[in-house]
């Protein structure tokens, strides 16, 4: 394939998946057409998850290609070297770039620990480093995306500013702590390796590049995401509705929802989908809103894999905060929206 073949094939791609974004929000009408099914619970336990699948799918596939492509720019483009410079300093700067940065830089979960330890051995302060890796699963892009696309795009703009002021706060109080002090000035103390200077590249190349990313996050991401959205498929089929209205509505259910996402969470997108369905059960959004910030920022998984890099005090710090963030958060969306 020509170089300007792969280029052309890329931009391509990208921009016809932001048509199928954009268009259904300018026309209110989507540019294919999408399946809706009935009730689940009254197909075939063995064809629910195909079925779910399917109507996930007629949703999602442009948000899927826009997403992954944009990965790909984003990281055969974007200058990380630079980027994780900037999260080096003290300043109130420095926790808002690392906030900021983190949704377009991680669009996949697998890579958020590894690009956190890099950014502390480059010499980023522990704090905006916290703030990076909590927002990192809180508020990618995808997440975003999917929130938007499958939930509601209120519930996707609140994960947004409730995820991102409190992955900034804290960063900061765990920049004050002792242990928080100690894992930074052990990180500073680690010479960084010098970056390999590679073959300067022309557009051509990274566009290639570009291609290549979005194939790997897209071969990483989806096996797992179809499996999980499957299987969530019984979820929304079989729970009663009686244990949702009972358990996750109201004040209780925004403290539940906070903690039960930290053993429940699940990969990357697949809470979006179990949230809507817990929400087409009676689930509120409030709820939702908890679920969605306390479960990625405070997962089991990630905890255990961020552990090896900074110790277990710092980790249970950061994870308590983030589920009383998603508490704090839940709360405020139902005072704002007024359903509490």
């Amino acid at each position: 394939m020509s170089r300007t073949l792969r280029t052309t094939l890329t931009w391509g791609l990208f921009l016809f998946g932001l048509l199928m974004v954009v268009y259904p929000k300018i026309t209110h009408h989507p540019l294919f057409p999408i399946f809706r099914y009935r009730d689940l619970h009254s197909y075939h336990p063995l064809i629910i998850p195909g079925i779910y699948l399917w109507s996930y799918l007629t949703r999602a596939w442009g948000a899927f290609i826009f997403a992954f492509m944009f990965g790909g720019i984003i990281a055969a483009f974007a200058p990380t070297q630079k980027m994780k410079a900037m999260f080096s300093g003290k300043s109130l700067v420095s926790y808002i770039l690392a906030a900021a940065f983190a949704p377009v830089l991680t669009v996949c979960s697998c890579a958020m620990i590894p690009i956190f330890g890099g950014i502390m051995i480059a010499g980023a302060g522990i704090g905006p480093a916290v703030s990076f890796l909590l927002m990192a699963p809180a508020a990618n892009l995808l997440a975003l995306l999917f929130t938007g696309e499958i939930i509601s795009w209120k519930l996707a703009l609140a994960r947004l500013v409730f995820s991102f002021f409190g992955a900034i706060t804290i960063g900061y109080i765990l920049d004050k702590t002792p242990w928080g002090r100690e894992d930074e000035e052990r990180y500073h103390g680690i010479s960084a390796a010098k970056a390999a200077v590679g073959k300067a590249r022309d557009f051509h190349r990274k566009s290639a590049d570009a291609m290549e990313e979005a194939w790997g996050l897209a071969s990483k991401a989806l096996p797992f995401l179809l499996l999980g959205v499957g299987a969530v498929s019984y979820v929304e089929a079989y729970l009663p509705r009686e244990l949702v209205a009972a358990y996750l509505t109201g004040s209780t259910g925004i403290l539940l929802g906070a903690v039960i996402g930290v053993p429940m969470y699940t990969p990357t997108l697949v809470e979006v989908f179990l949230v809507k369905g817990l929400i087409n059960l009676g689930m509120s959004p409030g709820a939702a809103l908890a679920f969605l910030i306390g479960a990625p920022m405070a997962s089991i998984p990630s905890m255990l894999g961020v552990s090896r890099l900074i110790s277990w005090r710092c980790v249970v710090n950061y994870a308590i905060l983030a589920i009383v963030v998603g508490i704090i958060a839940g709360f405020l969306y139902m005072e704002i929206i007024g359903t509490l």
